[in-house]
């Protein structure tokens, strides 16, 4: 008996897939009726107002990397966070595919305030302000699942047309 060849889902597996797929992480940190936003200074996405995170490393867990990142980028040493939610980005001219894991975190008492890096300034913004900043077109959708006591993970499913955030073309967001 022959071997047949292996299909997309096997190449999947191996990583061997059509279209990049880029592993992120995005942490909410909160500090009263306040989060922590930082003004991106690189695309994509410059000039916009997001949550620290970035890339997850080959050695990396996303939690790993969510704590790193927030290090990296503020300054601040968070004991821990929780994942809220899980967004798959699918770009249509690109073929991209993003897939963001979204934490939340606590300000760790007694921190010192966080600081600006090479990435972008940093901002404390009350929750209700935060829909009249620039910010990452996906950012307004995803803040009603965010700080809730409703328990579980959010599944969101977004659309763009190109790598930027801000070309979204349709969403969805699913919770169990």
């Amino acid at each position: 008996m022959g071997e047949s060849a292996p299909g997309p889902a096997a190449d999947a597996l191996r990583g061997n897939t059509s279209h990049p797929i880029y592993l992120r992480t995005l942490c909410f940190i909160r500090d009263g009726d306040r989060v922590l936003l930082l003004r991106r200074r690189h695309p994509p996405n410059q000039g916009l107002y997001n949550p620290p995170g970035g890339k997850i490393e080959p050695h990396e867990d996303p939690l790993d990397a969510c704590l790193r990142e927030v290090h990296e980028e503020t300054g601040l040493r968070l004991a821990g966070a929780a994942l809220r939610a899980v967004v798959t980005v699918m770009t249509k001219t690109t073929g991209a595919q993003w897939l963001l894991f979204v934490f939340v975190a606590d300000r760790p008492s007694g921190s010192a305030d966080p600081i600006a890096t090479d990435e972008g300034n940093l901002m404390w913004v009350p929750l209700a302000e935060i829909p009249t900043l620039p910010v990452v077109s996906d950012i307004p959708l995803m803040l009603p699942y965010l700080f809730t006591q409703r328990e579980g993970t959010v599944m969101g499913k977004i659309h763009c047309d190109n790598d930027e955030a801000d070309s979204m073309l349709d969403y969805e967001f699913r919770t169990r």
